[in-house]
């Protein structure tokens, strides 16, 4: 990152992110996918880096990522004990819940049903959702392609009297830690949720283990994977080497720098996405594993960057 791109870019995040418009209506309430395995499930315990990349670090990370999380069992897959034990991080801003064991969420245009809420709000909204859920005898669920495309006649599944939860009490049923983020989808995370990112960074075990999901395991599962990436390794790995093997880990193109976008509509977020990785690859280079500085004091009385990419 050069002088000029860092110093812009301090002065850029400095602000509050300018959110979107959110859709006016009431949301749908779709399911992400039928239940079954995770989607998208990768781990860095498992997943061998081609020789060619840098590997400088990449068994420290032991991280993983998938789609929205539903079920016990997928939870399990993961091993929380004691010894070793697993945060959950769901990056998700909008209200979600499982619902017969169907990942399900209150969906408006481009997943923006939150957008501009605070994170008291989006709590609020999702516990009011689920109790309600409860009260009904039948739930009816759309699917989430065919409720984004607006189809007249969506496939649909009714469940008479279902198990309803939130993730966070399925997932702490299983012993695993759950940690809650609201980061907007097709957008880069806020300073608050920076910061909590980091705390919990700064608080895990070496031998601990992270899972992030979104909603489909790409764009914000992705981000957050690199983040952790950055935080352990960007003391010795260039930025280069990093978004290399970190291209090659996860699904998608959300850290694809050379993808062109000047034809979709929301290529500003995603070049301000861009954007952040790079300066918080600074953050991280000059703050292993988040100390001593959070985002928001680094960000307040930042250091001069240094060169090497």
């Amino acid at each position: 990152m050069t002088p000029e791109a860092y110093r812009h870019a301090i002065t850029k995040f400095k602000q509050a992110l300018t959110t979107p418009e959110r859709p006016t209506g009431e949301p749908v309430f779709i399911y992400d996918r039928t239940p079954g395995e995770l989607e998208n499930f990768r781990s860095s315990d498992s997943f061998i880096l081609p020789h060619d990349l840098n590997q400088k670090g990449w068994d420290t990370l032991h991280i993983s990522g998938s789609a929205s999380i539903a079920s016990l069992e997928q939870v399990q897959r993961l091993h929380p004990t004691p010894e070793r034990p697993v945060v959950v991080l769901d990056v998700r801003e909008e209200s979600h819940a499982i619902v017969g064991g169907y990942p399900c969420t209150w969906r408006q245009g481009n997943n923006w049903a939150n957008v501009g809420k605070s994170r008291n709000d989006v709590i609020a909204d999702e516990q009011s959702r689920i109790a309600a859920l409860k009260q009904q005898p039948t739930v009816e669920i759309i699917h989430r392609k065919d409720a984004k495309h607006g189809l007249e006649n969506p496939r649909k599944v009714v469940l008479n009297n279902p198990d309803i939860s939130s993730e966070e009490d399925l997932v702490k049923s299983t012993g695993a830690e759950y940690l809650r983020l609201m980061v907007t989808d097709h957008m880069g995370p806020r300073s608050e949720d920076i910061d909590l990112f980091v705390a919990m960074e700064r608080a895990l075990p070496e031998q601990g283990r992270v899972h992030i999901h979104c909603g489909v395991g790409q764009g914000r599962t992705g981000i957050f994977i690199a983040m952790h990436d950055m935080l352990k390794n960007a003391h010795h790995v260039s930025f280069h080497d990093l978004i290399e093997r970190q291209l090659v880990f996860n699904p998608g193109r959300a850290l694809d720098f050379n993808k062109d976008v000047t034809h979709e509509g929301r290529a500003n977020l995603r070049n301000d996405r861009l954007e952040f990785i790079s300066l918080f690859y600074e953050y991280a280079k000059q703050n292993p594993k988040g100390a001593p500085r959070s985002w928001s004091e680094w960000l307040a009385d930042p250091n001069t960057p240094s060169q090497q990419r």
